[in-house]
């Protein structure tokens, strides 16, 4: 006898809180999606006895796949496919429905859930609301769905906070706490080089200049830049060259066969061993993105043009260089104003 139907979420919903018991939270996140791709184009019928599926009419699973398709014509990236990914399959989840019948109540919900509940920052906030709307957007123009939910939803704004940088003392404590050539080749290289780390990681030995100390690399968007690298720089890749013993192509890799290509990973726990040898660096928060916005610090208070800045870095737009360094330069005005200047 059949006693009633429930939609794919609502069994996920049901696993989960079973599972929660035994898995880390950390776990969790991707079970709920696994669960969620699998699952979502079918419908529970629940009997006495047993619980038996059925296929649904729903084409949510063919809409993705046509979405992630256009996303690879467009260019995009493959951590930018999964963000938007992820991001649809969760509000999904929290509806509890298909794309199709996906409405703006939905959508106010789950944003203002994970800001109440989550406490999602701007950031965070306003990169979920671009994901979703880049899908809806296309869903809307290719007339997969009659109207776009997210019309009308507004991004936050956001209070940009500076991260932390190193001063010259600190970061010479850094590099003199380096035991071999490669911690000294890769922290010379992030800081010289204003580069992310998912920009560093993937250098190949033969795509680095050393007689002329640059490199051309591909940022985000696929866009590649040419940039330059300190002696210093130069001098340790050098010696971490010589020292390989492996026919390894990639610039960093791992110390133990099969020497893989070093990840981001890899790097920040790199970074984390290297800052636990003095303790004069205890407590500061070093990643490698720390190197990076410390470049770009000393350029601007050295009186770099915020163009050259948005070059080295890679910023799409100079607006976004002014942002992250409009602060410091005024500090660095304040500071040489009180040194030379008339104000006292």
């Amino acid at each position: 006898m059949m006693s009633g139907t429930m939609s794919a979420s609502m069994v996920i919903n049901n696993i989960l809180v079973a599972a929660s018991e035994f898995i880390i939270p950390d776990r969790m996140e991707q079970l709920k999606l696994i669960l969620f791709m699998n699952l979502c184009d079918y419908t529970f019928i629940k009997n006495e006895d047993s619980t038996s599926l059925i296929k649904s009419d729903d084409d949510t699973f063919e809409i993705l796949h046509d979405w992630q398709n256009q996303l690879i014509i467009d260019g995009k990236t493959k951590s930018t496919i999964k963000q938007y990914g992820y991001e649809i399959k969760n509000l999904l989840l929290y509806a509890g429905t298909g794309i199709r019948d996906i409405r703006e109540k939905h959508v106010i919900g789950y944003l203002t859930r994970g800001k109440v509940q989550k406490k999602w920052k701007d950031k965070t906030y306003n990169s979920k609301v671009r994901s979703l709307r880049a899908f809806f957007k296309w869903a809307y123009e290719y007339d997969v769905i009659t109207d776009d939910p997210m019309k009308r939803i507004k991004e936050t704004k956001e209070e940009y906070r500076m991260g932390s940088i190193l001063t010259p003392e600190q970061r010479e404590i850094f590099r003199c706490c380096c035991k071999n050539e490669r911690e000294l080749a890769l922290v010379d290289l992030l800081y010289s080089s204003g580069g992310r780390v998912s920009e560093i990681i993937q250098l190949n030995r033969d795509s680095i200049d050393l007689s002329n100390r640059r490199v051309n690399i591909v940022g985000k968007g696929r866009k590649e830049r040419e940039i330059r690298f300190s002696a210093q720089a130069k001098v340790h890749i050098e010696g971490y060259l010589r020292s390989r013993k492996d026919d390894s192509q990639a610039l960093f890799v791992s110390q133990k066969a099969p020497n893989n290509r070093l990840s981001a990973d890899g790097v920040r726990y790199i970074l984390k061993t290297i800052q636990s040898r003095d303790v004069r660096l205890k407590g500061l928060q070093i990643s490698p993105h720390t190197f990076r916005r410390t470049c770009g610090t000393d350029m601007i208070n050295r009186g770099a043009p915020a163009e050259m800045v948005q070059k080295k870095l890679g910023h799409t737009k100079v607006d976004t260089t002014l942002q992250c360094y409009a602060k410091i330069s005024q500090e660095a005005a304040r500071d040489a104003e009180r040194r030379y200047g008339v104000a006292g």
